[in-house]
């Protein structure tokens, strides 16, 4: 027989990686997953990344491809990255699904702000399979399902979000990385569209909720926020004989980069 078999991905990696599970060749695939996020293949140490790509990683490693060095064990608080300019490249994920096929999932035309958001209501419950800004569901999200839903028909339309995770075994198949032996930790984390008045309801009640902070911006670039830091890690890892890890923040600045992609 072959001695080996090549698989091309055309930077869609998916379904490459359902027919391997599938074949039971990734069956010890969690010892090797090192970062809650894909790693570059090749190129410098990188253990940090902000959460506003984690739906569209080839974005963020397009518009990071020229930084001489990523950032190693924590995201500075004086950091302002460089990021590359967006380009249609980056939005291109946007266009990878036939006109037909998102008329058919999206409806020809919306007739009021509740078609939209039953919309994402349906991406969350699987009845619709992709959004512009999420190519699939994390399996993590299968715990938060229900009320993200909810969230979402009642105007606050999530494009990001994490379940909170609280000293879960580094082994565990679907929130484990960085090793055998480990704890890891998840802040609960959601992004989302939603209008002004919808943000100043969220406000409102946020008094009450004092460990919830918020982050808002418009496509005016009209920022306000009411954390204290401007980097907050949303993911850490304990491990035996190692610094507390810290791969997945929150940062302000890359927020503002990020809202133009998003709008």
């Amino acid at each position: 027989g072959a001695p080996g078999l090549h698989m091309y991905t055309l930077n869609l990696e998916k379904s490459v990686l359902e027919i391997l599970t599938n074949l039971g060749l990734l069956k010890d695939s969690m010892e090797r997953r090192q970062l809650p996020w894909r790693p570059r293949i090749a190129g410098k140490p990188e253990d940090v990344r902000p959460i506003f790509w984690a739906n569209r990683p080839r974005s963020y490693m397009s518009r990071t491809a020229t930084w001489d060095d990523f950032p190693n064990g924590r995201w500075g608080d004086s950091r302002s990255p460089a990021y590359g300019e967006l380009s249609e490249y980056h939005l291109s994920e946007l266009h990878t699904v036939d006109e037909a096929d998102r008329r058919a999932a999206y409806g020809v035309e919306l007739s009021g702000a509740a078609d939209v958001h039953a919309l994402f209501a349906k991406f969350i419950t699987g009845e619709i399979k992709r959004l512009p800004w999420c190519a699939h569901l994390e399996e993590e999200t299968e715990v938060i399902k229900t009320p993200l839903a909810k969230v979402c028909a009642n105007g606050f339309l999530t494009i990001n979000s994490q379940p909170a995770i609280n000293g879960k075994s580094s082994d565990d198949a679907v929130h484990g990385w960085g090793g055998p032996g480990g704890l890891v930790y998840q802040k609960g984390y959601a992004e989302f569209f939603c209008s002004p008045a919808h943000l100043a309801a969220l406000k409102a009640v946020l008094p009450q909720k004092p460990s919830m902070q918020y982050s808002a911006v418009n496509s005016k670039g009209e920022f306000e926020t009411s954390a204290t830091s401007k980097v907050v890690a949303v993911t850490w890892g304990v491990f035996p004989d190692q610094e507390v890890k810290q791969p997945t923040v929150v940062d302000q600045d890359s927020f503002l980069v990020w809202k133009d992609e998003a709008f």
